[in-house]
């Protein structure tokens, strides 16, 4: 692999899409949902050996239901214009997390595998109560403040459905996150996980906080990617 690529920019239903495509793609890739190219050693890795990296910027959606229609209708472009393999690897940063999420519980078998970090799971947690996140998103949701109150629609309200798929998953997260709770949030998924032995790989970073994501050594990654 000589480490050549080119990059596609298109826009789809009003949206903006980037897909990197290496020199010689394997037709596997990674679809980072939120923040391309922040923390992106691992994408980078996975480039050089031949995985096309995609991202479609619907970051004003949170992971809503329409969002997720978005997204399946992404998937089947990119499917079909640039022959790609009829399933994702999941790549759910922050706040992408929700896409991931969401998606992955939605339409599981477009999805290959998952990776999560620092994720935002609760959305009782994040976005901050009376911030314009929260607006967005109670508009995406199409809910307002007085139903919020008996919301129960996030991912960790959907973990029996979630593991069911048994999607493989891998989970890194700061156990200090100031931004992302990881009690109400990572930490809350890996204690459904434990209470119930089911198998998930994780790396946890005991004063790590909200940034920087991902690992210093992003080999446990890669392998995570690459393994059958």
């Amino acid at each position: 692999m000589s480490g050549m690529s080119h990059t596609e920019e298109f826009v789809l239903n009003g949206y903006p899409a980037v897909l990197v495509i290496p020199d010689r793609p394997n037709g596997k890739w990674i679809w980072k949902t939120e923040f391309f190219y922040a923390f992106d050693a691992a994408e980078r890795a996975l480039l050089e050996k031949g995985y096309t990296r995609a991202y479609y910027q619907i970051s004003d959606q949170y992971g809503s239901p329409d969002a997720v229609s978005l997204m399946r209708a992404f998937q089947e472009h990119v499917v079909r214009q640039y022959r790609l393999a009829d399933r994702a690897i999941l790549f759910g940063f922050s706040r992408g997390g929700l896409y991931a999420f969401n998606y992955a519980l939605r339409f599981p078998e477009c999805v290959e595998k998952i990776y999560l970090d620092a994720p935002v799971l609760d959305l009782r947690d994040w976005p901050p109560a009376g911030s314009p996140e929260q607006e967005q998103m109670f508009k995406a949701y199409r809910i307002n403040r007085a139903s919020f109150e008996h919301f129960s629609d996030s991912p960790v309200d959907r973990l029996d459905a979630f593991f069911q798929n048994e999607i493989p998953l891998l989970l890194i997260a700061g156990c200090r996150d100031e931004t992302v709770s990881f009690s109400r949030n990572a930490g809350r998924l890996l204690s459904y996980c434990e209470r119930r032995n089911i198998p998930v790989r994780y790396y946890l970073k005991p004063e790590g906080g909200h940034h920087p994501h991902s690992l210093d050594d992003v080999s446990p990654v890669v392998r995570f990617v690459t393994e059958p």
